[in-house]
């Protein structure tokens, strides 16, 4: 899949930045889901939707888990503590908020949706010309 989406990314013409951060928020909402979001029954799913628009990159990912809203999560309290103080783990969520330009969430019949947005920095419009 992440061969996939580089390729994808590549020909929209997002930039190395764009490419990154995206890749790096990718990485770890699925992993989030996977390792947090999920039990072991059969019938849950997840959907990620990956668009561009002229100005925009847009991120969706639904999914049927335990309801979880990424965007009221209190700030990680290991912000102020130098790496060596820091325990691992904790900050990947706080960090793929803050590299994004838009959030929203939405519990929406029985189903975590979030939507991130990332403004390009030059349209695709602006590029061509």
């Amino acid at each position: 899949m992440k061969q996939e989406l580089e390729l994808v990314l590549a020909s929209e013409q997002g930039g190395a930045e764009v490419r990154a951060t995206v890749l790096l928020v990718i990485d770890e909402l699925v992993s989030n889901l996977l390792k947090y979001g999920f039990s072991i029954e059969p019938d849950q799913r997840s959907y990620l939707d990956i668009g561009f628009d002229e100005d925009w990159l847009e991120i969706q990912l639904k999914d049927n888990g335990h309801r979880f809203n990424p965007l009221i999560q209190p700030e990680p309290a290991s912000l102020g503590q130098s790496i060596s103080d820091r325990s691992v783990g904790g900050l990947g969520l706080y960090l793929v908020l803050k590299m994004m330009d838009e959030t929203h969430y939405e519990w929406r019949e029985s189903w975590n949706c979030l939507r991130l947005r990332k403004k390009l920095k030059k349209s695709l419009h602006d590029r061509e010309n």
